[in-house]
């Protein structure tokens, strides 16, 4: 997957969400928090921008979400689904989750645009 570039308040946005996602089975399993911290060093998220997004309200982040460009959000979801998938456990909660991510920030529209997830 390509490296994509974000600013420092989208960048806090998907921490916000995969902190989100992480918590959403009520279970935080350590692969997770791998996936979590390799995301974090990839996308160059600074403690600063870590804090922020630790803070942010998830309804913020995701109209942060909702403003990026349409490949910041498709790459913003393969992120949450690199979280989903840490634990090997797609757990339905974890699918909700992601599933009102799409529909709100129209990654579902581009997902079904380019004829499915690739």
């Amino acid at each position: 997957m390509p490296i994509i570039d974000f600013n420092e308040t989208q960048k806090a946005a998907i921490v916000s969400l995969l902190i989100e996602m992480i918590n959403a089975d009520n279970e935080v399993h350590p692969n997770e928090c791998t996936v979590f911290d390799s995301i974090c060093v990839e996308y160059g998220i600074c403690d600063d921008t870590f804090s922020l997004g630790r803070s942010l309200n998830s309804m913020v982040a995701i109209d942060i979400m909702k403003h990026m460009s349409d490949i910041q959000k498709l790459v913003t979801a393969q992120l949450l689904t690199r979280v989903i998938d840490a634990d090997a456990n797609d757990d339905d909660k974890e699918i909700q989750l992601f599933n009102i991510i799409c529909k709100a920030t129209g990654v579902d529209t581009l997902i079904n645009a380019k004829g499915g997830a690739e």
